[in-house]
């Protein structure tokens, strides 16, 4: 006899795994006991001679694998629908008032990342650039309105991030092979150039002592 987590065998009349069987009963024959399973295709297995203590087993394998399973079955949150009015000002408000915080979805799954994208990018359209009118979302809730908050204002700082960098460097540098450089404008890919470092040092641009080859020189 096996009882885990996944089946039940009790040779020779069955062995199966627990999705296989639809319920389970127990009839008392004298000081022991006939199990009776009922399979999903509706045929039915009596199982005779059973103890307390084994009957108590299988019932409660049994109960863990439902648990389980109804736990897997557990549907992601569902399509989440609101609308913003067209005016700016009151896009933070409306926003706030259809999604609240919510403590029993605090562990629900995370939200699939092109959904999470979608809203905030449609929130930014309408003008969304601070989200402190909005409760801040709780550190170790994962429900959907703290999600979506957390992304919202995940997306602005690496935006902001961005900006910042390209505006603190005037060359991307790139060793292409040996004292070969690619020098490209952050702020326009298709301007770049070509820098030798090696002897004679030489840039693309034609120029000497140009700021591509300092850039490249600092690297």
């Amino acid at each position: 006899m096996k009882i885990t987590r996944q089946l039940l065998s009790i040779p020779p009349y069955l062995s199966t795994p627990w999705e296989n069987i639809a319920s389970l009963q127990s009839v008392p024959v004298g000081s022991t006991f006939t199990l009776v399973v009922t399979l999903q295709n509706r045929s039915s297995v009596e199982v005779p001679g059973l103890d307390h203590a084994i009957l108590n087993a299988i019932f409660e394998a049994h109960a863990q694998f439902l648990e389980t399973a109804k736990e897997s079955r557990e549907p992601l949150p569902g399509p989440i629908s609101f609308s913003l009015p067209l005016n700016p000002e009151g896009a933070i408000s409306s926003l706030g008032s259809q999604l609240q915080h919510t403590p029993a979805q605090a562990n629900l799954p995370d939200l699939p990342p092109d959904i999470l994208e979608k809203i905030t990018t449609i929130a930014k359209a309408f003008g969304l650039e601070d989200t402190s009118a909005l409760s801040p979302p709780e550190e170790h809730c994962n429900c959907t309105y703290c999600q979506i908050i957390r992304g919202f204002d995940r997306k602005v700082e690496e935006e902001s991030i961005t900006e910042q960098d390209l505006s603190f460097r005037d060359w991307d540098v790139k060793q292409q092979e040996g004292q070969l450089y690619q020098i490209t404008n952050p702020l326009d890919p298709n301007e770049h150039y070509n820098v030798f470092l090696g002897e004679p040092l030489g840039c693309t641009c034609g120029q000497k002592n140009c700021e591509h080859l300092k850039a490249a020189l600092s690297s």
